[in-house]
């Protein structure tokens, strides 16, 4: 090769970086500060699902002795994973829809399979910020509307723990007077009518082990309020009590499913119904306020998130102060916090904690990407792995506190144990709290103060699941960056119209449908593909290697060794793992007791699979394009080529980190040089970095573009 067309070519190359330095992300629009992105970060992950989700499954799961499994999952993936999303975004400049086109180009399949999966999870997302947005308007009442049994909406088993007292209290005068179809009475009349239908009023269901471990249901008869004795018959009860414990309904709960939502009884098409105008509108207002956050992208919604990121923990903070000092809080503590060791022998804890730690972190969602590819090349992304991560679990631990001390005040009142008023998701967030707010002082401030706090939750998740759309289609199709408001527009009014459905009576049943299959598979998938092509095809040390050179931390280098147990073993063998018992346990989905149908499961496998075998799919295709446009001779060593040419990273994935190069901002142990046709990185001979070889360099530790 001649010297002299090297040198020119290298000082060409070298003019044209310095030209186009920050050209591409300045298009592509930048964060205007550090924090901005970090709240982002904090605001995405720290989201719904920590306010129920964790609490939940850490009682349901051992107590305390689910955090063992908890923070062990944090290490084992969450960390990891979450560093693996922040450094190829931030690397490449690329959205989760392009990045792995320049990775890895037979796996761009992975970029198709974030979209659709964003998209689902942006439909039902969107529905829960309606619901809260219901509720927020409906707080806004001197007296609200789940606060009593007042209502059209109740029915003869709504309860109120107020009137109940009220009742006990009079017993002392009048000692036959019960708590029963809304009413304290001991009118004959009403006896009558009860004693005449026994079944109707103290028959129910209890479980009953069997010898072989598994559990039926069989009838019961109550023959007090508390106690359903499976044994007993009607005509052991011989006169009338309250209402039965397990057939009170809250009239919170019953303002969620017969006013809000006017729950259908199935997803069947005849039972679904239309869409309801209050619900509609409400999730129009979602969509308007998304819009309007995101129509100068990420400059409008790094502003937005100084406010939805932060407020809820203001809130938090206050409903822990005041939830703490409850009558019965610390019954709720000790219920969440005594740990029960015999459940870490159960697999299907640890499953769970790992669960809970890849979808808190909102890792495989695409939306780290996302955010991260608006960063400047040099952001320090170790430091923000490490604040956004353990900030968001404390969050979750913090918030199991106020929750638990809610629930055992709940407990005392209502006279049920912990684990009777322990709700999963939405009956957490739309029943337990709302019933909570009526029984404290100025029960409208509390009201408007808590759904507001999971307004602001679920807004900045949002954002950045929209965003991840957004730029999704903006840097497969760069021309329309300049008609960014029309895209916006077009996305949010898209969203609104496929979400209708879910403002029908039976659109909880779909709700449910998606959270359970768009947002559980397709994520651990795409997780664990993550961590094959960053750990076995890109290279784990080009990996290690692009974290120094964007953060210039050489304490990496240190770690490096350890760090490979996780990329190379424990990460990607865990996701495995929980896939598989995912779905060597499978069974039906089903929603309390409703068992949903097979066409219904069919669509949900049908959702997770076009996401996953899209992968594997788009690979054969691509594969099959390169070898009909390469000669055709069907040799080993042919096919040899098309693999490494299709696992070889483009020009693109290093784009940016050659501008920054090219800047007073770069790495000075790295510099970029033109050899022939190729543009290669190389460590400068008194960089004095020591570690590792990176295998995927040449023997002058260089890596082809």
């Amino acid at each position: 090769m001649d010297n002299n067309n090297d040198k020119k070519g290298k000082e060409e190359y070298e003019l044209e970086g310095e030209r186009r330095e920050g050209e591409e992300l300045e298009e592509r629009g930048n964060w205007t500060g550090k924090l901005d992105f970090l709240l982002s970060c904090l605001g995405y992950a720290v989201g719904l699902g920590n306010v129920w989700r964790f609490p939940y499954l850490c009682f349901k799961y051992g107590g305390g002795a689910f955090l063992v499994p908890y923070f062990l999952m944090l290490l084992i993936i969450g960390i990891p994973c979450f560093l693996l999303e922040l450094s190829i975004g931030q690397y490449s400049s690329n959205g989760p829809v392009t990045v792995y086109t320049h990775l890895a180009p037979m796996f761009k399949g992975l970029g198709f399979a974030n979209f659709v999966s964003n998209a689902f999870v942006g439909l039902y997302y969107n529905m829960i910020i309606a619901w809260t947005i219901y509720y927020l308007f409906a707080s806004f009442t001197s007296h609200l509307p789940w606060q009593d049994c007042n209502n059209d909406f109740n029915d003869e088993f709504c309860f109120s723990i107020t009137d109940f007292k009220d009742c006990v209290d009079r017993r002392n005068v009048t000692s036959d007077l019960i708590y029963i179809n809304r009413t304290c009475t001991n009118d004959p009349a009403v006896f009558t009518s009860i004693m005449s239908n026994k079944a109707y009023w103290y028959k129910d269901k209890t479980a009953k082990e069997l010898e072989n471990g598994t559990e039926i249901m069989i009838d019961c008869f109550y023959t007090n309020s508390t106690f359903c004795d499976p044994n007993a018959d009607e005509t052991m009860i011989t006169a009338p009590f309250d209402i039965p414990v397990k057939k009170r309904k809250s009239s919170s709960d019953q303002y969620l499913k017969k006013s809000v939502l006017q729950e259908s009884k199935s997803i069947e098409p005849e039972d679904f119904g239309t869409p309801i105008w209050g619900l509609t509108l409400c999730l129009l207002a979602a969509w308007i306020i998304i819009f309007l956050c995101l129509i100068k992208g990420i400059k409008s919604s790094g502003k937005v998130v100084y406010f939805t990121a932060t407020f809820p923990y203001v809130v938090l903070v206050i409903l822990l102060i005041r939830a703490v000092t409850l009558p019965g809080a610390g019954d709720g503590v000790h219920f969440y916090l005594v740990p029960k060791a015999e459940k870490l022998l159960d697999i299907q804890v640890w499953e769970k904690a790992a669960g809970q730690i890849f979808f808190s972190l909102s890792v495989a969602g695409g939306g780290l990407i996302t955010l991260s590819s608006y960063n400047k090349f040099n952001n320090n992304i170790l430091r923000d792995t490490m604040i956004v991560c353990l900030g968001n679990c404390l969050t979750s631990f913090t918030a199991g506190f106020a929750i638990f001390s809610v629930l055992g005040f709940m407990a005392n009142e209502i006279g049920l144990n912990v684990e009777d008023v322990a709700t999963d998701g939405t009956g957490l967030a739309f029943v337990a709290y709302p019933d909570l707010v009526t029984r404290l002082p100025l029960p409208t401030l509390w009201s408007i103060l808590f759904f507001l706090m999971l307004f602001t939750l679920g807004l900045d998740s949002q954002f950045a699941i929209v965003e991840t759309i957004l730029t999704g289609i903006l840097d497969f199709e760069p021309r329309l960056r300049g008609k960014k408001v029309y895209v916006v527009g077009a996305v949010c009014a898209l969203g609104f119209i496929i979400g209708l459905p879910m403002a029908c009576p039976g659109g909880g049943f779909l709700l449910d449908l998606l959270d359970n299959y768009a947002a559980v598979w397709p994520y651990l998938f795409i997780g664990l593909m993550e961590l094959v092509i960053i750990s076995f095809v890109y290279g784990y040390n080009n990996y290690i290697d692009d974290i120094y050179e964007m953060t210039s931390a050489r304490w990496i280098y240190t770690v490096k060794p350890l760090f490979a147990g996780f990329y190379c073993f424990l990460s990607p063998l865990v996701i495995f793992i929980i896939l598989c018992i995912s779905w060597s346990q499978y069974e039906p989905f089903q929603k309390g007791d409703y068992v949903y149908p097979d066409w219904a499961n069919g669509i949900g496998w049908l959702i997770a699979m076009v996401c996953i075998l899209s992968v594997p799919f788009v690979m054969v295709v691509y594969l099959g394009i390169q070898w009909y446009n390469g000669p055709r001779n069907n040799t080993k060593e042919e096919f040899k080529d098309i693999l490494k040419e299709s696992t070889k990273s483009s020009a693109t994935w290093r784009a940016t980190a050659i501008r920054a190069n090219h800047s007073t901002k770069g790495n000075p142990d790295f510099e970029y040089v033109q050899i022939g046709n190729d543009v290669v990185r190389q460590r400068k001979t008194n960089s004095g970095l020591t570690g590792f070889q990176n295998k995927g360099m040449s023997s002058t530790d260089m890596t082809n573009l």
